[in-house]
């Protein structure tokens, strides 16, 4: 598929497209005819963008979705160190999750404060 058609079904702008094949989180389209400049992208780009996107929602950077992507598709790894990088990152995720667990938990007690009329122990 071209940039448009992929850029529309992955819901990003073409710039975006390109700037993830410049950093390196795509692979290189490739460019069936010399003749002409349209490349073409794969399916497997298509769910990389995807991927990203959702990463990024979930607040990880491009750089720690880079990590995930390099180690993944990297054949200089061996498959235990692609398993320890994976688990490294999984730690990573499950401490995250906690820290939102603890925040998320801190909130629901500020807004239910609120919610009483009681203010830092003072009420309303």
């Amino acid at each position: 598929m071209r940039i448009g058609e992929l850029s529309k079904r992955a819901g990003v702008s073409r710039d975006t497209v390109r700037y993830y094949e410049r950093m390196g989180l795509l692979d290189k389209a490739a460019q069936p005819h010399a003749t002409n400049t349209y490349k073409r992208y794969s399916e497997v780009s298509l769910q990389r963008i995807r991927l990203i996107v959702h990463a990024k929602a979930l607040g990880f950077t491009l750089a720690e979705i880079n990590d995930v992507i390099h180690v993944w598709d990297s054949s200089t790894f061996a498959v235990a160190q692609k398993v320890a990088c994976l688990e490294a990152k999984l730690a990573e995720l499950e401490e995250k999750s906690q820290a939102l667990t603890t925040l998320r938990a801190g909130l629901l007690n500020a807004l239910a404060k609120v919610e009483g009329g009681c203010v830092d122990g003072q009420s309303a």
